[in-house]
This record gives structure tokens, sequence and C-alpha cells, in this order.
């Protein structure tokens, strides 16, 4: 029987990166992300494992849909053992910030606290109806 655990699973998805989070400045995989909300695995007789995951995008009308069921079913059917992989999208869960791992969201608050610090203050212009005529 196929060793392929949730962890192994998580393990496999979190090296699927969050192109939106290499933006941020702090790239996270799947499961750093909290795109994963739900992994399934079922036997499939003495050859192995069926998986299914349930993926929870970021944003309802993310156009990287594609390549995230892609990649998690071409990674995780490279795994000894599996022999199926479900990917479904789960419109039930709604993503928001509080699914980042707690040690993504630790970097990601100080990549965030970094960039403030550095950011120059700004000076307000004066607009036109400031100015006096001479």
């Amino acid at each position: 029987m196929s060793d392929v655990t949730e962890a192994r699973v998580r393990e496999v998805l979190n090296g699927i990166i969050d192109p939106c989070s290499t933006v941020a400045g702090v790239p996270a995989g799947m499961d750093d992300m909290g795109m994963i909300s739900e992994i399934r695995l079922g036997d499939s007789g003495p050859d192995g494992r069926r998986i299914g995951v349930g993926i929870t995008l970021t944003d309802p009308t993310c156009m990287l849909l594609t390549t995230f069921v892609n990649e998690t079913r071409i990674r995780l059917s490279a795994l000894p053992g599996v022999t199926g992989v479900d990917v479904t999208l789960d419109h039930e869960t709604e993503w928001t910030e509080d699914r980042l791992a707690p040690h993504y969201r630790q970097q990601l608050d100080a990549h965030r606290a970094e960039k403030r610090r550095r950011l120059l203050p700004l000076t307000p212009v004066n607009s036109g109806s400031d100015v006096k005529e001479r």
C-alpha cells in the first residue's frame, strides 16, 4: 500500500507557489497560503491511493485557476502509489488572511513592517488655490 499521507500531500502542494505572494514580496506555497480546503485519501485497491483535493482561491476571479488545478494533478499523480487525483474548486469557503499558516503570516507581517519602515514620508503638495498671486 502507498505511504501517501495528508502531510505528504500538503508538502507537495506547498511547492506550488502562489504568484500573488511572490508579487507581494514573500513567496508562499498553496498550503501556507491556506488554499487547501480539503484532502481526501482513499484506497484504490492493492495498487495505491486516490487523492481528492479541494482548492480555495484567494480571489474568486483568479485567472490562475487552471494552473493551480493542473499543477496539483501533475505533482500528486507523480507520487509513488497514487492511482488518481481529483481536484475540485471549493466555492463555499471564502479565503481570508486568517487562513494563512502562522509561520507565513509572521514572515509577511515582518516584510510589510520593513517596507513601511523604509517608506519616505509624504509631503503634502499645495494646490493652486493656496498660492497667492503677486
